[in-house]
């Protein structure tokens, strides 16, 4: 892995969509944008007690795969769920799902998506939020036809933004 290139792909470049989705438990269906609880566990992208993240999918069915994926395939693990759509404005995203910024950085997509070792994305997600990126656009666990939006929340500034659209929370599926 090579950090040392991240300057080099500053400020990076917007998501191509300008819609996401989070998925949650229903009984946090007031909390859907909140970064809070990613700070007190361990993800892909956030290293537990360092900050907070707002995950977001390409879409409501990638949302899910994600989170049945995480119950290990297993649907009667799953509480109720709400999807809410956020409106993103993100100038200074590092894209991942970029073949010539993973070779720059010496990162394969399987390192990114590796369910038992989270070191590389971590180290990816703390050098870039230290350097200014405000978000990351990452391959997603569970195939190629889905992405996830990695948002650094609380380093959003003007003109950035990630807001939901909280007329947009349902009930999924």
């Amino acid at each position: 892995m090579n950090l040392a290139a991240l300057p080099e792909l500053w400020p990076g470049a917007p998501p191509a969509a300008s819609i996401y989705h989070r998925l949650v438990d229903k009984e946090y269906a007031q909390q859907i944008d909140e970064i809070a609880q990613t700070v007190l566990r361990s993800w892909r992208y956030n290293p537990r007690g360092e900050f907070g993240i707002l995950y977001l999918s390409s879409s409501p069915a990638c949302a899910y795969r994600e989170k049945l994926k995480q119950m290990f395939g297993r649907k009667d693990y799953l509480k109720p769920q709400v999807v809410g759509q956020f409106g993103v404005n993100l100038p200074k995203c590092l894209h991942l799902t970029n073949s010539a910024c993973l070779a720059k950085l010496a990162v394969s997509r399987e390192q990114l998506a590796d369910p038992s070792d989270f070191s590389v994305p971590q180290s990816i997600a703390r050098e870039a939020r230290r350097i200014g990126f405000e978000a990351i656009i990452a391959p997603s666990a569970i195939g190629e036809d889905c992405h996830t939006l990695v948002v650094f929340k609380d380093r959003l500034s003007p003109p950035a933004q990630c807001i939901c659209d909280l007329d947009s929370i349902r009930d999924y599926p």
